[in-house]
C-alpha cells in the first residue's frame, strides 16, 4: 500500500489474514511505531521490519512470514521488531 490516508487503521485491520500472506509493504500511509509495536507482540511469528522512522512515525513497514526468523543483516536505519 503506497499513501494509505488511514495508517494504522488498515495496517490493523487484517490481523487473522497476515499469516496467510507471503509479504506487506506499506509506504508513505501515516504508520506509528505504537501501531507496529502492538501488531509485532499480537503476530509474534510475523517478521516486521521498520525503515525510516522518526520518535513516532514509520515511513514504511515490511511485514513478512519467514522460516529463518528475523534477520541479522539489517541496516542500522531498520528497526526490526
Amino acid at each position: 500500500m503506497r499513501d494509505c490516508p488511514f495508517g494504522n487503521a488498515a495496517l490493523l485491520s487484517g490481523l487473522d489474514k497476515y499469516e496467510s500472506m507471503r509479504s506487506l509493504w506499506m509506504s508513505a500511509c501515516n504508520v506509528t511505531l505504537d501501531a507496529c509495536r502492538f501488531l509485532a507482540k499480537k503476530m509474534p511469528r510475523l517478521n516486521l521490519e521498520v525503515i525510516k522512522y522518526d520518535d513516532s512515525q514509520a515511513e514504511k513497514v515490511y511485514v513478512y512470514r519467514s522460516v529463518a526468523g528475523p534477520r541479522k543483516d539489517a541496516l542500522p536505519f531498520v528497526l526490526i521488531l
